[in-house]
């Protein structure tokens, strides 16, 4: 093991030192950052102190606080870039190191969804990058676990990490009770095997509280500091009023007993406005129906009503819907209608321009990262049932070397298994097929082969206690009595 250590010494400095250009290319290429329509909203927001609650106003307070620290806000899309090619470089050094892991980096990195992609700014990159780097520092965890320093400290970051994934995407505590679950079996696998499976459930609890606590006080801080607007009901709505006028539109004659009797306006404009207008792929052409806007300004709480009904009398109907929405999201069958490359500064709303304290941007570098993306738009790098398919590989591939003793990529098996509840989590709630909705999975996946290759053909025998036999064990020495 101690051979096969410095064999792995030069490419692991060099796997360092590919996501230091990949880092730095990503830089040259965005700056100072992409801006689409939600980031200019909440950046806004942020440097008003004000929040609207329709988006996770976490993220509007980030870029309130890199506004502050530099122009156009530039400093929060540095940050995310080094988080992800931090993440990377952490999960890829869990391996021995290997070339083949060297050249898939920097493959990596070349990627329009690394190269364009991490100079968005949007929510749903930095949540995939905080969450890759969550997973990441519980893998050094469970590698460092005997050295309770680093181990403490490494498990610190990762339940900051993971509440930021809570606080910037909605749906992000399905990937913090992977994540707490992840660090708890990893406590398990080094516990005697009598206790394991109390130290996994106990852990796993003890491991939530601390994030689920940290996220209701910055909920409670934000809708402190809001408009006072009711977001939430108005989110619920939409989703509602999506999934029925999707089900009147494949069955015109399907009735809506709940709304006929207790809000007939809302059924003639489900029927007659919202299902006409359906589309699977999102929710705008409703959203811009005449009639719409003063609707959403008072929720109907009758929409909910008939929305549950609905599961309960016609399950069916409900998942056919709502599979043809999911589909949309998942494989994108028309990505060019899935807003898949967003550069520049969107110029669509100049009052908010004003407010963000930005200006309309298209420069030659802009319309070259966007050709550079749109590039490969027809190629599997930008389709997320090929990172789904390699994350279930990989998955799989996990499972097995940790169960022979390899503990560290139980948090790999986490990641994966993460980005998948992730992604079936829009089973529910998708309203639009917008590719950066599920980065997550692509991201995840790629991290998890690069970390696959630096792997090598690494010996992956356990000890005799389950403890890991990689890089810096005992593995090959003479065993001694354990007192």
């Amino acid at each position: 093991m101690a051979r096969a250590s410095v064999r792995g010494m030069w490419p692991a400095r060099a796997l360092v030192l590919v996501c230091l250009l990949g880092f730095a290319a990503a830089l040259v290429a965005n700056w100072p950052g992409h801006f689409p329509p939600d980031a200019i909203y909440q950046l806004a927001q942020g440097r008003a102190g004000l929040f609207n609650l329709w988006h996770p106003p976490a993220m509007a307070w980030l870029l309130g606080v890199a506004d502050r620290l530099s122009p156009d806000a530039a400093a929060f899309f540095v940050m995310d870039a080094a988080v992800f090619f931090a993440a990377l470089a952490a999960l890829a050094l869990l391996g021995e190191g290997a070339w083949l892991a060297v050249l898939a980096a920097a493959l990596v990195a070349v990627s329009p969804l690394v190269l364009v992609y991490q100079g968005m700014v949007l929510k749903d990159v930095f949540f995939a990058d905080a969450s890759l780097a969550a997973f990441a520092a519980i893998g050094w965890a469970g590698r460092l676990w005997r050295k309770e320093a680093a181990r403490g400290i490494l498990i610190l970051l990762a339940l900051v990490l993971l509440t930021a994934a809570v606080l910037v995407r909605q749906n992000g505590a399905v990937v913090a009770a992977v994540g707490a679950f992840t660090l708890a079996a990893i406590a398990a696998a080094h516990s005697p095997r009598v206790t394991r499976t109390g130290v996994f459930v106990v852990g796993g609890v003890a491991t939530l509280l601390p994030i689920g606590a940290a996220a209701w006080l910055a909920a409670g801080w934000f809708a402190h500091h809001s408009d006072h607007q009711p977001e939430r009901a108005r989110q619920w709505m939409a989703l509602e009023v999506y999934d029925l006028a999707g089900a009147v539109r494949r069955d015109p004659a399907l009735p809506l007993p709940v709304l006929a009797a207790h809000a007939p306006s809302l059924e003639r404009y489900i029927r007659d406005v919202a299902a006409p207008r359906y589309d699977p792929a999102r929710i705008d052409p409703i959203l811009k129906a005449p009639g719409w806007d003063q609707r959403l300004k008072h929720p109907n709480p009758w929409a909910w009503t008939q929305w549950r009904r609905i599961m309960t009398a016609s399950p069916k109907l409900y998942l056919q819907t709502r599979w043809a929405a999911f589909w949309q999201v998942l494989a994108t069958p028309r990505i060019t209608a899935c807003a898949p490359v967003l550069v520049g500064v969107d110029p669509g709303d100049p009052r908010m321009l004003r407010a963000a304290g930005l200006s309309a941007r298209e420069t030659d570098q802009d319309d070259w990262d966007g050709d550079y993306a749109a590039s490969f738009l027809s190629t599997p790098v930008f389709s997320h049932l090929v990172y789904a398919a390699a994350a279930l590989v990989l998955l799989a591939l996990a499972i097995r070397d940790a169960a022979r003793g390899r503990l560290e990529l139980i948090a790999t098996a986490g990641l994966l298994t993460a980005a998948l509840v992730y992604a079936a989590s829009f089973f529910l709630i998708s309203l639009a097929c917008d590719y950066r909705y599920l980065y997550f999975v692509d991201v995840a996946a790629t991290a998890a082969l690069v970390q696959r290759l630096a792997l090598g053909r690494q010996e992956t025998a356990a000890t005799g206690d389950g403890r890991s036999a990689g890089v810096g064990s005992t593995a090959g020495r003479p065993r001694k009595r354990r007192v």
